[in-house]
């Protein structure tokens, strides 16, 4: 018997549930399955061990562990699965996450016990792996299709922790640590070795993937059977067919001669007679009679068997037939009834969503357009405020802000032309100890009408003129004293 182990990331979420035949997680299973593979009446030949070194549920411990890298190299532990694209064949593959605790199913045989494991374990324990756990299950398998009886499933279920406490990371085994992995492990328990990978040229299965197979070679094997049973059908019907057509010619045979019989005896009577004595002719062909008459039975009774046989042929094979339609049937509606369930669960979600959503907006739609017309009538109050306030404070600074505004507006104006600086410094002489107070009159009254860049042109050429206020007052006084003088 061969034995063989392939550790891969463990479920933690149910691995313990799994192990203990939880009465919960055997009824999903049913659920699920439509029927379970555990068998109640061999579950007490299970055997369980756990190290004491592990005494936290595997989520907890798993958790720990995440604390563990996070302390060790500063980032998370990476569990999901990542996808890339092969540079050289341009394939897409997956890179496993950092499995911190990986279990395996080798198989194992009905009188495998826990210590048998011992060397297995401290061959992990020299590479710096941990076990956790190691179940030992006999209660999983099928039944045979034609005598119902339990096709044991004998294996084990290690699980094992794959971290390197000191450094934070996962332990690294390469291809040769791999290959040794399984010869120790057939030495352990006293078992073949499994075929490598190498020499068979077939991938290891999983759990699912070895059952989906055993499904399909069971199928061909009921395929191939029921083809043996159709030929043996038809061998069995020429068989019978050649009988009944021996009968018949029998039949005829005895016809013949018992008229050629009654013939030549000239009656009934003679022969009769010649029967009583046993003598003659008469009396040979009588005998013959009976033989033929006994063999026509035995023929009837042969062809009677044998047609009991080829009825109860049909009924076998279409029974069995059955049985596996119905059962990948009911599975198949099983899955589609529980994609439909969560397809429809999924779609109201959504429908009540987006009806929620339609409603907020429209709400916000509504209060928007609102908030917007209440601040366009503000703003058109505030500018004809702010337009008969400036009628109010009088021309100068009225031309002073309108100055500020045009070339603000403009973008040819890189400076104040003359006009601009007349008309502002005729405000700003109001108070020449103070200009930069009259200034700040001028940016509040202009700054309704311009936009945030605008504003900001007007602001600094303001600043600058302000800033050398007396030389740009001394710079417009000066054509009018030559003009005096002339």
């Amino acid at each position: 018997m061969k034995t063989g182990i392939k550790f891969k990331p463990c479920n933690v979420g149910t691995a313990e549930a799994h192990n203990r035949r939880d009465r919960a997680y055997c009824e999903a299973v049913a659920r699920k399955f439509g029927q379970t593979y555990f068998w109640d009446g061999h579950r007490h030949l299970n055997v369980t061990w756990r190290s004491p070194s592990y005494t936290k549920p595997l989520p907890e411990l798993l958790e720990d562990l995440k604390v563990l890298v996070k302390q060790k190299t500063g980032r998370a532990m990476q569990c999901k699965d990542v996808e890339y694209t092969d540079r050289k064949t341009g394939k897409k593959r997956k890179r496993s996450g950092s499995s911190a605790i990986r279990e395996g199913c080798p198989p194992i045989k009905p009188d495998t016990r826990i210590e048998d494991f011992d060397l297995f374990v401290k061959w992990l324990a020299d590479k710096g792996i941990s076990v956790i756990s190691i179940d030992l299950h006999h209660d999983e398998g099928h039944a045979d299709p034609l005598t119902d009886d339990l096709l044991p499933n004998h294996h084990a279920h290690i699980i094992v922790d794959w971290m390197n406490h000191e450094t934070g990371k996962s332990v690294k085994l390469d291809a040769n640590d791999c290959k040794e992995m399984q010869t120790v492990l057939a030495e352990s328990l006293g078992m073949e070795r499994g075929t490598p990978k190498e020499d068979s040229g077939i991938e290891g299965l999983s759990a699912i993937e070895y059952k989906e197979r055993k499904a399909r070679e069971n199928n061909q094997r009921l395929t191939a059977e029921n083809a043996v049973l159709e030929s043996r059908n038809e061998q069995l019907e020429l068989q019978a067919m050649a009988a009944e057509k021996s009968i018949e010619e029998l039949e005829q045979q005895r016809k013949e001669k018992k008229k050629a019989l009654d013939e030549e005896s000239g009656s009934a009577l003679m022969s009769g007679v010649a029967n009583l004595f046993g003598k003659g002719k008469y009396a040979e062909i009588e005998k013959e009679n009976a033989r033929l008459t006994a063999e026509n039975k035995d023929m009837q009774l042969a062809v009677a068997k044998m047609e009991g046989q080829v009825a109860k042929i049909p009924m076998m094979v279409q029974r069995q037939v059955r049985q596996t339609i119905e059962d990948k049937t009911e599975e198949h509606l099983t899955e589609i009834r529980e994609l439909n369930a969560s397809h429809s669960r999924e779609l109201s979600s959504l429908q009540v969503r987006l009806q929620n959503l339609s409603a907020r907006y429209r709400e916000l739609e509504s209060n928007n357009r609102h908030i917007i017309d209440n601040l366009k009538r503000e703003k058109d109050t505030l500018l004809a405020q702010m337009e008969a306030m400036l009628r109010l404070l009088g021309e100068k600074l009225e031309k002073a802000v309108r100055a500020l505004i045009q070339f603000a507006r403009v973008l040819a104006y890189k400076t104040f032309t003359r006009e601009h600086k007349e008309a502002i410094v005729s405000w700003l002489a109001l108070d020449r100890d103070d200009p930069k107070s009259n200034a700040h009159f001028i940016k509040v009254f202009a700054r309704p009408f311009l936009t945030d860049k605008e504003f900001d042109k007007g602001c600094k050429e303001l600043d600058r003129l302000t800033s050398s206020f007396p030389a740009v007052m001394e710079d417009l006084e000066q054509p009018q004293r030559r003009g005096m003088r002339r």
